[in-house]
């Protein structure tokens, strides 16, 4: 079989590619500053590599994936011209998977990696005498930060995570910068955002840093005004969209060990917004998170914390309408 190069031209959505050992580990941070990515490394997180997806045209009528064997099931979702045809599921020790009966047509690949668990790409193949090329994005870039409520490990499959399904929506070229508990607004991160162009950049804020009493009432804004700041250093007329805590159960007016509610976190929140667009920051907008999940759909949330497939898809839908003014 013939392979496709992979480099940064078909592997879109991550930030670095590391390479060793005759594979390529997407990194959602530059993998050569790893150890300032400190106390844990973002406990692993940058490694899952969630809204990364191997991209290209071609007319072949087979694919074949080759990985590295992971001791967890892996999903992969295959679109094909923006249409989700398969997912598949690799079982705990394999290395390869073969997708087949594709048209001869020329189309778009998207093969969406695991949004939940590393995956070290090897080689992917197609019919000898078929013809590839790269597919060079013209859509804007969009960056979204957050916590695991925008990695989304419990979406329907890698495609379906509320960031793929508003990319999609919205024709944009996504980078997920999405970290299950590790949405602490850190300096590092702030610096990776400002030294990633793109064409429009959003920010959820509050639900980690509820969580693991992360900053006060004293620190709280003073953190995540700095954060922006820094991004502003080099992309100073990107649109920022900063979004508050979707609806949070008993946290809504529960204090935690500092004393804050997501209620109060939700109006700092938009006192920053506020703060910027008084100084003349006229590219920074807020977004309610109430608007994007609220109580009426606590259902949503099985563990009171992160919502289901079906609540991600309507945060999806959700975050399409919020986010649709910024693309006319």
């Amino acid at each position: 079989m013939q392979l496709i190069s992979l480099n940064s031209q078909t592997i879109l959505g991550a930030i670095s590619l590391e390479r060793y050992e005759g594979f390529i580990k997407p990194w959602r941070v530059d993998y050569h500053d790893k150890d300032f990515f400190t106390p844990n490394l973002l406990d692993g997180h940058a490694e899952a590599p969630a809204g990364v997806r191997i991209t290209f045209e071609t007319n072949s009528s087979v694919i074949m994936v080759e990985i590295a064997p992971s001791k967890a099931v892996l999903e992969f979702d295959v679109v094909i011209d923006q249409e989700l045809v398969n997912t598949v599921k690799v079982e705990p020790g394999d290395t390869s998977f073969t997708i087949e009966n594709l048209s001869e047509m020329n189309k778009k690949v998207e093969i969406y990696l695991s949004q939940q668990e590393q995956v070290l790409l090897k080689n992917v193949c197609i019919d000898e005498k078929a013809d590839w090329q790269v597919c060079p994005s013209t859509r804007k870039k969009w960056l979204a930060y957050g916590s695991s409520i925008t990695q989304c490990h419990a979406a329907e499959s890698p495609s379906q995570t509320w960031p793929a399904i508003t990319a999609n929506a919205l024709d944009l070229d996504l980078i997920c910068l999405g970290f299950s508990g590790e949405c602490h607004y850190e300096s590092m991160i702030a610096r990776t955002i400002r030294d990633t162009p793109v064409d429009f950049i959003s920010l959820c804020a509050g639900i980690n840093i509820y969580g693991q009493n992360t900053y006060n009432h004293r620190t709280f804004q003073a953190a995540i005004l700095g954060f922006i700041k820094i991004i502003r250093e080099k992309q100073p007329d990107v649109p920022i969209v900063l979004s508050s805590p979707i609806y949070g159960v008993f946290r809504e007016e529960t204090p935690n060990l500092v004393g804050f509610t997501l209620i109060q976190m939700r109006e700092q929140v938009q006192e920053i917004v506020e703060i910027f667009r008084k100084n003349g920051d006229e590219h920074i907008f807020y977004v309610n998170g109430l608007d994007i999940l609220s109580a009426e759909y606590k259902h949503l949330l099985p563990d009171e914390l992160h919502p289901n497939a079906e609540g991600y898809k309507l945060m999806g839908q959700n975050y399409t309408a919020a986010f649709k003014p910024y693309f006319k």
